[in-house]
């Protein structure tokens, strides 16, 4: 059945390539072994940090044309979560896991994307969070399309984050390999289409 998903699509994108480039938004909870959010319980083994956070009214999602992650993160007791024993160093998108899904839940990967550079990023133990956009490559977008990244939160320079989500689509990953596909393909669309116009 996903090789048929796969080959539709690809049949879409070769004959209708200008009406195919609609964005499609994916949505994204952040969970882990101790439950959603970004919890202290979802690190193995679990930190002792009693501050939680979670996601924020415009979500997490990925639109899969354009690359862009939009992150709405928050944390501390004004937003409705614990506070966390200081103000947040860092936050930092990792990826890719080894396993997917589920079967990822206490596993480390490389840094991905460094959230903290972003301009909405407050960094407050009580009120903080962020609310921005961040592009992703192909090898990023696949990371996160197949549920092999997590978002985690870093209070010093060197802990390996004190609470931490990971990103997991709605609905699950495994259906989602036709619009990873895709979405690699359009970006192979527009970088074609620079070329071309700067060889004028």
């Amino acid at each position: 059945m996903k090789n048929i998903s796969i080959a539709l699509v690809v049949v879409l994108w070769i004959f209708y390539p200008g009406d195919f480039v609609t964005a499609d938004i994916v949505k994204f909870i952040a969970t882990g072994s101790a439950g959603d959010g970004l919890l202290a319980g979802n690190i193995a083994p679990p930190t002792s940090e009693l501050g939680t956070g979670g996601i924020g009214a415009t979500g997490i999602t990925f639109d899969t044309v354009e690359g862009i992650f939009h992150v709405d993160l928050k944390w501390g007791s004004g937003n409705g979560y614990v506070d966390l024993s200081s103000d947040v160093l860092k936050l930092h998108l990792h990826g890719p896991t080894t396993d997917a899904g589920n079967d990822a839940f206490g596993q480390t990967a490389p840094l991905l994307v460094n959230m903290t550079t972003n301009g909405s990023f407050n960094a407050s133990r009580t009120s903080g969070g962020i609310n921005g956009n961040f592009f992703l490559d192909s090898a990023g977008s696949e990371a996160l399309l197949a549920g092999r990244t997590y978002i985690n939160v870093h209070l010093s320079d060197t802990d390996t984050g004190v609470i931490r989500g990971y990103l997991q689509a709605v609905p699950e990953p495994g259906s989602l390999a036709a619009l990873a596909f895709v979405s690699g393909l359009t970006i192979l669309r527009r970088r074609r289409r620079k070329l071309s116009k700067a060889s004028r």
